[in-house]
Formats: C-alpha cells, sequence, structure tokens
C-alpha cells in the first residue's frame, strides 16, 4: 500500500470500483463497451460484459456472489457467481444507488435519491426499500465492526448507521477544521 505501479485497464472505462473475492479482483464502469474486468492478480485484467450498459457505480463480494449497483437502467442490479457472467436483477426502486457493501449476512446498497435510499437483499438478487435516517445524498456504504455506516454528500447529519441494515440512525459528521 506503500509503493504502487500502474497497470493497464482492459479498456479505457470510466472506472468507479473495484472489490476482491473467490481469488478474483472484479472492477465495474460507468462507461464503455464492456463495463465489467476481471484480474486474478491485479496486473493483468480481462473485459467482462455487463447485464446491462448502466452506469456502473459500486460492485462488492458476499454470501459467494458479486454483486454491482448502477445509477440508472431498467435494473440497477447485476449478481454473479464468478465475476465473468452477470445477470440483471430489479432493485428495490429506480434511484441512483451509489454503493454496495455485505456484512452480516445482508447487502446493503445506498442511494444518491429517492422515496427509499437503502435497500437491502440476503441473496442480491430479491431486494427490500429500506428508510435512510434522512432524505441526504448518500454516496458510500461499508460494513465493519458489527455496524453498517453510510456517508452522504450533503444533509443534516451526514453518517448514518445500523446494525441490522434495515434500521438507520442519523449521526453528526466530525467538522471540518478552520485554519
Amino acid at each position: 500500500g506503500i509503493t504502487w505501479e500502474s497497470q493497464t485497464a482492459a479498456e479505457a472505462n470510466q472506472w468507479r470500483s473495484v472489490t476482491y473475492g473467490n481469488g478474483l479482483f472484479v472492477a465495474v464502469a460507468s462507461s464503455g463497451s464492456n463495463r465489467v474486468m476481471t484480474s486474478s492478480d491485479g496486473i493483468t485484467w480481462a473485459q467482462r460484459t455487463a447485464a446491462e450498459a448502466n452506469k456502473w457505480s459500486s460492485v462488492t463480494y458476499g454470501n459467494g456472489f458479486f454483486v454491482a449497483v448502477s445509477e440508472n437502467g431498467t435494473n440497477q442490479v447485476m449478481t454473479s457467481p464468478d465475476g465473468i457472467t452477470w445477470m440483471a436483477r430489479a432493485a428495490a426502486e429506480a434511484n441512483r444507488w451509489r454503493s454496495v457493501t455485505y456484512g452480516n449476512g445482508l447487502f446493503v446498497a445506498v442511494a444518491y435519491n429517492g422515496t427509499n435510499r437503502v435497500m437491502t437483499s440476503p441473496d442480491g438478487i430479491t431486494w427490500e426499500p429500506r428508510t435512510a435516517s434522512e432524505d441526504s445524498v448518500w454516496l458510500s456504504v461499508t460494513y465493519g465492526n458489527g455496524l453498517f455506516v453510510a456517508v452522504a454528500l450533503s444533509g443534516t447529519n451526514q453518517v448514518m448507521t445500523s446494525s441490522d441494515g434495515i434500521s438507520w440512525t442519523a449521526r453528526q459528521a466530525a467538522t471540518e477544521d478552520k485554519y
């Protein structure tokens, strides 16, 4: 993590997210002909066909599956058991889904907009809408130490937490130091 080397992507796309699972790196893009690429070593990348030509914004691995979410399209979720072959899935709502994570047996995604800006799924296939702590512009979600944590670009409280991915509590973000 200290010394970095440039590697050639499979295609010159707008790559938005990368994850690792089951011996494979998988990246998704918001543009290009092939919006998925895979690598077993992080050096040599192969182009893969996404389930749909959406603006894929985030990918994660959990429960034996890769799951990606997108900001647009008819089916805004895609899943793959191997990172190579992808299946289109319906999102809980037609929002701009920005981030997805896996933890405690549950996939959780957050959105930039929409009525319910959180959705959850035990398998990545069937999704349920969930209410965010507030209607903020949610950009990222992760899981660790028994807690889901999401952060937002805007809003009164730009952090929300959940122990189960279903019920969310607003948290105040740290303030920026002014010099």
